[in-house]
């Protein structure tokens, strides 16, 4: 039986791509490396980003540190809020709500960018509470998930991740929960991408989403 949920972010609650773009490139541009192709922008979207300049811009890890430096300092300037909710997700968490479901958010985005967005598309009366990256980096997506149900005084047993990456799917094992996979993110793009992760559910939009948690309920 599946009590609680646990969001991620990027590519599961909203399309946060536009603003994450426009800072990557930014932040490329200012660090005088070459620019990157539309699939390596796209990368960048859900793993940490220290790691993603590194493995993209081929960096050493004192200038992939400095980068994620430019990176937030633009992204927080107003980048953060270039991003929309995916449609119906409101929806979604107000029919989750009311049946009594506990909702979370587990992100590997930092906790004051994550804390702005949920609350900017006034998704912060149903997802509380929301466990984003510390600013090391320190914590590990398993770490945010555990902490997410702690705050809703979860069994693990009872608890979905719902994600759109393997990292989130890896992420979830590791944290002992159950996994749900949704494909109109940034990273699964059919049910056969998601078969080696054994998610209780593929979900193609939230409308899924709720038929799938509310039939194990």
């Amino acid at each position: 039986m599946i009590r609680n949920v646990i969001f991620d972010l990027d590519g599961t609650l909203a399309d946060t791509s536009p603003g994450i773009i426009e800072s990557v490139q930014y932040t490329v541009e200012v660090m005088g490396w070459q620019p990157l192709t539309r699939a390596q922008l796209l990368s960048f979207i859900g793993p940490p980003l220290r790691r993603s300049f590194t493995d993209c811009c081929g960096c050493s890890e004192a200038e992939a540190q400095q980068a994620v430096t430019v990176f937030r300092t633009y992204y927080q300037a107003g980048a953060v809020l270039h991003a929309a909710p995916y449609p119906g997700m409101t929806g979604l968490c107000a029919q989750l709500k009311a049946h009594g479901f506990g909702l979370a958010v587990a992100t590997n985005k930092p906790q004051r960018f994550a804390e702005a967005l949920v609350q900017h598309f006034g998704l912060d009366a149903y997802l509380d509470p929301v466990c984003g990256a510390d600013e090391a980096g320190a914590l590990k997506k398993a770490d945010l998930i555990r902490l997410s149900a702690a705050g809703l005084h979860a069994e693990l047993s009872e608890t979905v991740l719902v994600g759109d990456t393997e990292n989130d799917a890896e992420g979830a094992a590791a944290a002992g929960v159950q996994f749900l996979a949704v494909t109109y993110g940034f990273g699964f793009r059919s049910a056969a991408d998601v078969r080696s992760c054994t998610p209780v559910g593929t979900a193609d939009s939230p409308r899924a989403i709720a038929e799938i948690l509310l039939g194990k309920s």
